[in-house]
């Protein structure tokens, strides 16, 4: 018995001294790392890429309509619609636009005052409701202290966001933004039903 734990203890210690193919047991063990990791940074990178041409579309539809000074209608936010989607092609799908006139009627500059925030009109696009003046309480933080009497566009857009693969990093999701601007030209923009 002596002789066979004397030979058991020599392979053994044979076999831990023995440093052929440690490097290809690294290798197995660090190379599905590094995969994540690289494959990772690529869809961590291109998330908040979208995410920012889709916020750059965003403020530029906006500006689009903050500079009219005319009547708008349901054909024109269609098109601003068509703007932002050509814009963000290639970072989403499903792209939406809701946007909103909003008038301060009471108390729009104080910050300790309960402010009366109206609903002048509010048009969707792709199947979304328009927002009603029961929901426009949940935008206060939203909309910035105004003059009472003055007029706000609220634009916003939504996009759904898929990873070109799914590593555990970001799941998909929807970009949604919420741009206020003033009018730049005239102090309010009228709705037209034609």
């Amino acid at each position: 018995m002596t002789h066979t734990m004397r030979s058991l203890k020599t392979a053994l210690t044979r076999f831990a001294r023995d440093e052929s193919g440690l490097i290809t047991a690294e290798a197995v063990i660090a190379m599905p790392i590094l995969v994540w990791w690289y494959v990772g940074s690529f869809v961590f990178f291109d998330a908040y890429q979208a995410r920012n041409i889709n916020l750059k579309a965003a403020y530029t539809v906006s500006d689009m309509l903050s500079r009219e000074d005319g009547e708008v209608n349901a054909a024109y936010i269609e098109g601003l619609e068509d703007i932002y989607t050509y814009l963000t092609d290639g970072s989403g799908s499903n792209a939406a636009l809701r946007v909103t006139l909003v008038k301060c009627s009471e108390n729009c500059g104080l910050d300790n005052g309960y402010r009366v925030l109206d609903l002048d009109w509010s048009y969707a696009t792709s199947s979304m409701a328009a927002l009603t003046a029961g929901e426009l309480v949940s935008y206060l933080d939203d909309i910035p202290l105004m003059p009472e009497g003055d007029r706000v566009i609220m634009i916003e857009s939504f996009i759904d966001y898929e990873p070109a693969w799914q590593v555990g990093i970001f799941d998909p999701s929807d970009f949604d933004n919420i741009i206020v601007t003033r009018p730049r030209f005239v102090p309010q923009i009228p709705w037209s039903d034609s």
